[in-house]
């Protein structure tokens, strides 16, 4: 089977002054080429080919977010901190997308496993897919946290600029759905409870001064950062078994 290299985000720690950058070398997951055309080889090809492009631009997107989460544009004028917010918002939806996108197409692999030509494939086919699955979640775990802290600072702006007449403030505060987190009353909301630094318990949003936000920002940037080995690992073993999936392809 042939492949061409896809480069993902590595587990490396990156510069606090640029997003962190992804080594060709250590990219575990590649595109598929089959050169045998069959029912099977080219559904697999299909399926598996668009789950990796979600994975692949996820890590991308995460590897953006942990570097503009190292920014000190939360800490500066309106304009910098509003389109630092735009830009992590924007970032966790491209992730939720590929989430989405990508789960989709690891529920086809599982069913194809079914359907595979020998024992060994059914079995490296659905590993393969669970991995990439797993992978996927754990993107998706880091997008809901992203979009938490994202809310947060959206309903701290706007009760700083209101902090007379809050009562309606929550109603006004982004709803992402049943898929996301609510936004947060108060610091002791568990949208934060992973985020070390956070502002004093009981302290409503608001009420933490920019340089909070700012620490509250690096924290986040650093706990993202130390889950990605895990999506690695996931995306190696996912690696190793596709190729088991796709022999004689």
């Amino acid at each position: 089977m042939l492949h061409l290299l896809l480069v993902i985000l590595t587990a490396g720690s990156p510069s606090p002054s640029a997003s962190p950058s992804a080594s060709p070398s250590s990219a575990p997951l590649k595109t598929i080429v089959t050169l045998k055309s069959s029912p099977y080889c080219t559904a697999f090809a299909a399926h598996a080919n668009a789950a990796i492009d979600s994975a692949v631009h996820s890590d991308a997107a995460l590897s953006a977010a942990v570097g503009a989460l190292r920014s000190d544009a939360l800490g500066h004028d309106d304009l910098q901190r509003v389109g630092a917010e735009h830009r992590l918002s924007a970032l966790a939806d491209k992730i939720y997308g590929n989430y989405r996108s990508g789960m989709r197409e690891v529920d086809r692999l599982r069913e194809l496993a079914k359907t595979a030509p020998t024992e060994d494939q059914k079995s490296a086919l659905k590993a393969s897919a669970d991995a990439l699955g797993g992978a996927l979640y754990r993107q998706h775990l880091i997008q809901r946290d992203l979009d938490g802290f994202v809310a947060y600072l959206q309903t701290s702006d706007m009760r700083a600029s209101s902090p007379d007449d809050r009562s309606d403030l929550q109603g006004l505060a982004p709803d992402f759905g049943s898929n996301f987190p609510r936004v947060p009353d108060t610091a002791e909301s568990p949208i934060l409870a992973n985020i070390p630094g956070q502002p004093d318990a009981g302290r409503l949003a608001g009420e933490e001064s920019l340089d909070d936000d700012v620490r509250m920002s690096l924290s986040a940037s650093r706990d993202f950062q130390r889950r990605i080995p895990d999506i690695v690992r996931d995306e190696m073993t996912a690696a190793e078994h596709f190729d088991a999936a796709g022999s004689g392809c």
